[in-house]
């Protein structure tokens, strides 16, 4: 083990010890929250470290620690100063750690946390509520994954693609207004009922700066052209993750802009022709079934499929399935055990690419992630979770090497 690996590992150990200091005494965050919350604050604090090593396969053979800080204020305008149905959220971002899906060579990632070593205002917005919640339009910096493309059953899973389907997280100059770089945006959602919403969203094309990952950057420009995503949701009338609890989903996407295709043309006067980039995604999720008069444990699927532009995108197709089971173990009512599948298709334009250039890079059309999790429940703000995941085809290997990756996370949550 590394010097550096080390520390970060000390590191995350007295952020427990503190954490567990705090809630033993149950006397700082409980007061500071109390007082506070009659003026309409929320604060949140949730820190997620983890250890990952690529036991066998890929590009590197190496143990990289990766963790993840977020500080959350919530602010109720009416609350605090009588603006009815109006909120303010800010959230501050921070990132530490390498570039771990390189050393395993998986086009899709291996951690959701992976990021460059870098704090930032990842989130900045003002919603507003109208027509008694029917309506909420919401403006600022904007996480689109936070709404958009999301499945309560799959979201124990570490892998990226289990959050955001891989055709449409590596779409974009600089990818669309996701963790680890949000962008500016318009959002719109309108209730129908308790159990059906329609969500509209335009964002700057282009998040970020394309030449500096660090900080904060809002660059708003005329060539950055606009993405714009919309989600229609069918949801049972309990939205509440347990027995009955079932959402089916239809997202679009396109961005304004046009982009250049992966295939050069014959044309000498126009050797990349340009064309639009636009997809679609598919997204349904199930309680299954619950224990005996246990209503939230018991078995959950989803199952996940998108598809993007074949002639300028890498990654032009993703499917996603996977389960996961409450209370597994006896005993254990709020640990979760899950397994899951997450299958990246390499477009034909990418592979020919690929050839045209005799690059002696072997490109599959598909790349599999096979995952097995299971995150215990410890305290009530406190979770640790081994993770294995299996890559068949890393789309970034010379030899496409199957990849071994094994971790253990750690959640802090206040």
């Amino acid at each position: 083990m590394t010097n550096k690996l080390y520390f970060k590992l000390m590191k995350a150990l007295l952020i427990v010890f503190l954490s567990m200091t705090l809630s033993a005494q149950n006397l700082v965050l409980d007061k500071i929250n109390n007082s506070i919350e009659d003026y309409g604050i929320n604060v949140q604090f949730n820190y997620t470290g983890e250890v990952f090593s690529n036991l066998s396969g890929g590009l590197y053979r190496k143990s990289i620690y990766l963790d993840n800080f977020d500080l959350i204020f919530d602010l109720d305008l009416n609350r605090s100063f009588g603006w009815n149905g109006a909120i303010i959220n800010t959230h501050i971002l921070g990132n530490n750690g390498g570039p771990l899906s390189k050393y395993c060579g998986a086009i899709q990632g291996i951690s959701n946390i992976e990021a460059n070593n870098t704090w930032k205002l990842y989130e900045f917005f003002i919603e507003q509520h109208l027509f008694d919640k029917k309506l909420s339009l919401l403006l600022g910096l904007f996480d689109l994954n936070s709404e958009f493309d999301t499945r309560e059953t799959s979201s124990i899973f570490i892998n990226p693609s289990h959050g955001i389907g891989a055709e449409f997280a590596l779409t974009g100059e600089n990818g669309p207004s996701i963790f680890p770089t949000t962008s500016v945006a318009l959002r719109a959602k309108y209730n129908f009922s308790n159990s059906l919403d329609f969500k509209l969203a335009i964002f700057d094309g282009i998040p970020g700066d394309l030449n500096n990952p660090n900080g904060t950057k809002v660059i708003l420009s005329r060539g950055d052209g606009f993405l714009i995503s919309s989600e229609i949701n069918l949801l049972s009338n309990s939205q509440n993750f347990e027995n009955g609890y079932f959402k089916f989903a239809l997202g679009t996407w396109f961005y304004t802009n046009k982009f250049n295709k992966l295939i050069s043309s014959d044309n000498p006067d126009n050797p990349f022709p340009k064309t639009r980039n636009y997809g679609f995604y598919l997204s349904a999720e199930k309680f299954l079934f619950a224990e005996n008069n246990v209503t939230n444990q018991g078995l959950a699927a989803f199952i996940r499929i998108g598809f993007a532009d074949t002639k300028v995108n890498q990654v032009d197709g993703y499917y996603g399935v996977g389960i996961n089971y409450v209370g597994l173990i006896t005993g254990r009512d709020e640990d979760i055990c899950g397994i899951s599948i997450a299958a990246s298709h390499n477009s034909s334009s990418y592979r020919q690419l690929i050839i045209n250039k005799g690059l002696s890079r072997i490109i599959e059309e598909y790349e599999y992630i096979f995952e097995l999790t299971y995150k215990f429940s410890l305290l009530e703000f406190l979770t640790i979770q081994p993770d294995l995941q299996y890559v068949i085809n890393p789309s970034l290997c010379i030899n496409n090497d199957h990849t071994i990756a094994f971790g253990t996370r750690l959640q802090v949550l206040f």
